[in-house]
């Protein structure tokens, strides 16, 4: 088994998800009690603390968090020799039929600091080419984040920052939650300003439907790849292909219900395969064929079979 296989297996088995509790009392009073001090885009920070109060209740509105892993993530330029490090997760933003939506991408970090990580990461960029990020190098103030407090963080921005869109504040909420184990809600201060504390908007607003955590972008692979991620989708069904192969299927999510995404994994048969690099589609299940509202998400890897 190579060292990406291993990685991926780990990741696979020790990092999963944390729901949120239900804390929409609790928000509605640190939003009427907190006030900031007017930064040019407060009012944004403001909408979008209130439309997630207004929207949310438990899964809705809680952020799609990871537990604090145990295991090493995928790596940025994999290497059989790199330290291990440990998952951090970090959501970036990508194209899906409903418009620009999140998806979380774990790397691997060598000593990783609960939240500033993440946020580092944020600026880094992500490793699968079909994301972005809407927060360029030197966004943030790296040497300073406060410890969650209340179930609230601060987050320090440079004076160069960008003025956030409400999904570029989305990024941070989802990525620090991630990166504390726990749902939060963020302010953000520029200078001696600062917002109002910023939500989780519902899942289903804002995170794409279906959503890869392994395999990492460019993984090695043996006969066996392991597929884990979450999805929202009809009836819990995930359909799969692997482009340019007639390898297909669908994996199960855990439910489909409810206002959230669900967990699915399985494992994929690639010993068919001859050696080079092939792309893993996985995407939420469209009976309709796009006839009936904007058509089926999609999450891709590329993988690497030796």
């Amino acid at each position: 088994m190579s060292t990406d296989d291993e990685l991926g297996r780990l990741l696979h088995d020790a990092v999963a998800d944390v729901e949120p509790t239900d804390r929409l009392g609790e928000l509605r009073a640190r939003t009427a009690t907190t006030r900031g001090t007017g930064l040019r885009w407060g009012a944004a920070l403001a909408a979008a603390a209130v439309v997630a109060i207004v929207a949310g209740v438990v899964a809705t509105t809680g952020p799609d968090v990871a537990r604090e892993p145990v295991a090493t993530g995928p790596s940025r330029t994999p290497s059989p020799t790199a330290d291990a490090g440990r998952a951090v997760a970090a959501y970036f933003v990508g194209e899906t039929p409903r418009g620009p939506r999140l998806y979380r991408e774990f790397q691997r970090v060598a000593s990783p600091t609960p939240g500033l990580s993440g946020l580092e990461l944020l600026e880094s960029g992500p490793v699968d080419p079909d994301y972005t990020t809407e927060w360029p190098a030197g966004s943030f103030r790296l040497d300073r984040i406060s410890d969650p407090e209340d179930g609230t963080v601060h987050v320090w921005l440079s004076q160069g920052a960008p003025s956030p869109s409400e999904l570029a504040m989305q990024q941070v909420v989802h990525t620090v939650s991630a990166g504390f184990g726990e749902p939060l809600t963020v302010v953000f201060h520029r200078g001696a300003e600062q917002s109002e504390p910023v939500a989780a908007l519902p899942q289903l607003e804002v995170l794409a439907l279906v959503n890869l955590s392994d395999p990492s972008e460019g993984q090695m692979v043996g006969d066996v790849l392991a597929v884990e991620g979450r999805a929202s989708s009809f009836e819990a069904n995930v359909p799969w292909r692997i482009e340019g192969t007639d390898l297909s299927g669908s994996f199960t999510a855990e439910g489909w219900t409810g206002a959230r995404l669900f967990p699915f994994s399985g494992d994929v048969d690639v010993s068919s395969l001859d050696p080079g690099t092939y792309t893993l589609i996985v995407e939420t299940d469209d009976p309709s064929g796009g006839a009936e509202g904007p058509g089926a998400t999609s999450d891709s890897r590329t993988v690497v079979v030796p």
